[in-house]
């Protein structure tokens, strides 16, 4: 039997596929800055591709945060973020907030759909 379905059970449907997109980019964002930060901290070789990727993505999730904290040198070539470290912080929250977000629209979405099929199995029996 195909499930009921109707304009806002896609409209819910919808709004949870943008939810786990906000989300992977936010884990996406969360990968990319610890491991520049552990790049940076244990100076990695800048001259290598896999160094220079790493950077190269965390570099634009930084962007709103790029020089909130001095950055400190350790030896010649290690360096401290702790705005890599405030930038994770940030993205965590957000992702937090938005799995919050995908559950409520998840049980949103089961209530929805149980209601349709009730509604559904009222109308046969009226018939």
């Amino acid at each position: 039997m195909n499930k009921p379905t109707d304009s806002k059970l896609v409209f819910i449907k919808f709004g949870r596929g943008i939810s786990y997109l906000v989300y992977a980019f936010t884990i996406v964002a969360c990968i990319f800055l610890a491991l520049a930060f552990f790049l940076l901290l244990f100076g990695a070789n800048m001259d290598t591709p896999f160094v220079r990727f790493i950077y190269g993505g965390a570099l634009e999730f930084m962007q709103p945060f790029r020089e909130i904290f001095p950055v400190k040198q350790f030896g010649s070539n290690s360096y401290f973020s702790p705005g890599i470290l405030f930038a994770i912080i940030i993205y965590l929250l957000i992702a937090a907030g938005v799995n919050a977000l995908i559950v409520f629209i998840t049980n949103k979405m089961y209530l929805h759909q149980a209601e349709l099929e009730k509604a559904v199995k009222a109308n046969e029996r009226k018939k």
